[in-house]
């Protein structure tokens, strides 16, 4: 039933005391699925120092292993392996200098033909290279189109090594730029294949052949939703399926089997112990939400375990524990706001609510309703407590980004609500220009950015930041026309009717739902596109920050709306098995 509120309005918006008889909208979303009594109960054994120190006698013996990877002992498929393997094992961080050294050595060889000479070569070289941020071409796919300029088969007597090819094919495709229209196509001929050879294969799963599942995973988690803890879960159980044997063209390989069982042997305990820290992080959260005031508000999304599932999963190494925590109270707090003012709040309650927050006006806080009371307190701590952080690691310079984004973020959601209560749709670029500010990414960033360690400057900021920052704009484009695209069914059963997709059907008279889809997915195509050429070609912007953009925002954006809204609906199957895989079931060496 919707709660009702008895008092009187105010027209000059200095007060705003709770409107009489106001119909409350929700959004009926179910409760928190994470107790707190499981959550304390989560107990790791990885944290011990014994572990710890046996990871670093493994890192050590690797790295003794791959020391002569330059020379006569590895050629340059056996640098692209090493590269391949640490890095989608989640490990890459204890091995920089020896993954550069590689690197460097495969970039020596990359316009040699007679190494790289064969499709299944130049698509592995050229995936490891682009994603590493090296220049690669895509030219160098020409060469294996027919005299009609199409792909065609390529036939061999190996049914095996060309499944393996075509899958290679497909993951270099991934990784295309705009107007690569070559990349396009290999993607289409590898799809083909592909899918045609799992359809007539059957149940994959029963048969464990670990080839079919890898491919069975790339198409069901494409390389913009592959989060790093999925892609270390998901490759540290293809690796031991094959039993260490990585490629079925192992035998093109000179690296041992022993060196492939400790690099396993590795990840696994790496990925255990980073698992016990990401334990103790969610007590804390769970403890902090349970005392929180927040928490007595029931027509909200809580969601304090999946938005530390948000940072963690794709932000997961030692360092950024602080981030991970400060950002996840952040996004706890943007869950409230968003849902105060898409459905719960009045527009009458809102327009005075917006000045007391932009302006963190704590004497103007009694002149609210005490929900309104609740959730501003509530942010005001959470803004506090991350603005006296990013100070100290930075100084004072921070606030006029911190209160900018936050200014534009919540001014945003004030005219989305003004929308929703006129029952009024916007032209298609009007609601864009709200929209990209009101998708939250432009604050999420900003913040994480802030706080996490890598040294900041007042000149570096204003270029990460909009409207200097080409990927932040790009970020929050996305976020807004997926997340429409995902949510059209639900936004429109909470009364929302200015979406991305209604804006252009009123502004294209005679387009159907179905021609809007369409515009908006080749719209969100040519995003991540440029987005790709952003964040992968050679730039002057840091690895961390160009990371950061890459797997907390597009990544997880693609993977928890990937089929549907696993913010909103947490209850499903996808998002708590990932929970459930990632922070609370250690991986069994």
């Amino acid at each position: 039933m919707a709660e009702m509120f008895n008092g009187n309005s105010s027209n000059d918006g200095s007060s705003c005391m709770p409107v009489k008889d106001a119909l409350r909208r929700t959004g009926n979303h179910h409760p928190n699925l994470w107790t707190d009594d499981f959550i304390q109960s989560l107990n790791s054994p990885y944290s011990d120092s014994s572990y710890h120190k046996h990871r670093e006698i493994l890192i050590d013996e690797i790295r003794d292993m791959f020391s002569n990877g330059e020379g006569d002992e590895f050629g340059v498929l056996e640098n692209i392996w090493f590269v391949d393997v640490v890095q989608r094992l989640g490990i890459d961080r204890h091995f920089q200098e020896e993954i550069k050294t590689a690197l460097d050595y495969i970039y020596k060889f990359w316009n040699h033909d007679s190494i790289f000479g064969d499709l299944n070569m130049v698509a592995l070289g050229f995936r490891i290279l682009r994603l590493n941020r090296y220049v690669a071409s895509s030219d160098v796919f020409k060469k294996f189109k027919g005299e009609e300029g199409q792909f065609s088969g390529f036939e061999s007597s190996d049914q095996d090594a060309k499944l393996e090819m075509m899958l290679n094919l497909y993951k270099a495709s991934e990784l295309d730029f705009p107007d690569e229209d070559i990349l396009k196509e290999a993607r289409a001929f590898a799809s083909m294949y592909l899918k045609h050879v799992i359809k007539e294969y059957g149940d994959i799963q029963e048969s464990k052949n670990p080839l079919l599942m890898e491919i069975e995973y790339t198409f069901k988690y494409p390389w913009r939703c592959r989060l790093p803890r999925l892609e270390a879960w998901n490759f540290i159980h293809i690796m031991r399926q094959q039993d260490c044997n990585i490629s079925l063209a192992n035998n093109l390989y000179k690296i041992p089997k022993i060196y492939m069982k400790k690099i396993l042997e590795l990840a696994i305990l790496d990925f255990n112990i980073l698992q016990s820290q990401h334990q103790h992080e969610m007590k804390l959260i769970s403890t902090w939400w349970k005392n929180s005031s927040a928490i007595q508000l029931d027509f909200f999304r809580h969601r304090h375990i999946e938005s530390y599932f948000w940072w963690a999963s794709p932000l997961f190494e030692p360092e950024f524990s602080t981030c991970r925590i400060n950002c996840t109270k952040l996004s706890t707090k943007m869950f409230l706001l968003d849902d105060i003012y898409d459905t719960y709040g009045t527009v009458e309650e809102l327009k005075p609510f917006t000045t007391t927050l932009t302006r963190w006006d704590v004497s103007t806080v009694d002149n609210h309703p005490d929900y309104m009371k609740i959730a501003f307190n509530f942010s005001y701590e959470i803004y506090k407590e991350i603005a006296s952080e990013a100070e100290r690691k930075h100084g004072p310079f921070v606030y006029k980004y911190l209160q900018s984004c936050w200014k534009s973020y919540i001014e945003a959601y004030m005219q989305e609500a003004e929308w929703i209560a006129s029952n009024h749709i916007p032209g298609f670029d009007e609601y864009l220009m709200n929209g990209v500010k009101s998708s939250g990414m432009r604050i999420l960033m900003i913040h994480a950015l802030i706080l996490m360690d890598t040294p900041l400057s007042d000149e570096i900021l204003e270029q990460l930041d909009i409207p200097s920052s080409k990927s932040q704009a790009l970020l929050s484009l996305i976020t807004r026309l997926v997340d429409d695209v995902k949510d059209f069914e639900d936004e429109q059963a909470h009364g929302e009717m200015a979406s991305s997709i209604e804006c252009y059907m009123k502004d294209n008279h005679g387009s159907t739902r179905e021609d809007a889809l369409n515009y908006l997915k080749i719209r969100i195509e040519s995003c991540v596109q440029e987005l790709n050429k952003e964040l992968l070609e050679p730039s002057n912007m840091h690895g961390s920050f160009r990371n950061l953009y890459l797997n907390v925002g597009m990544r997880v954006i693609f993977f928890m709306l990937n089929d549907g809204d696993l913010f909103t609906h947490s209850n499903r199957k996808e998002i708590q098995d990932a929970i459930t895989k990632f922070f609370v079931e250690p991986i069994i060496p």
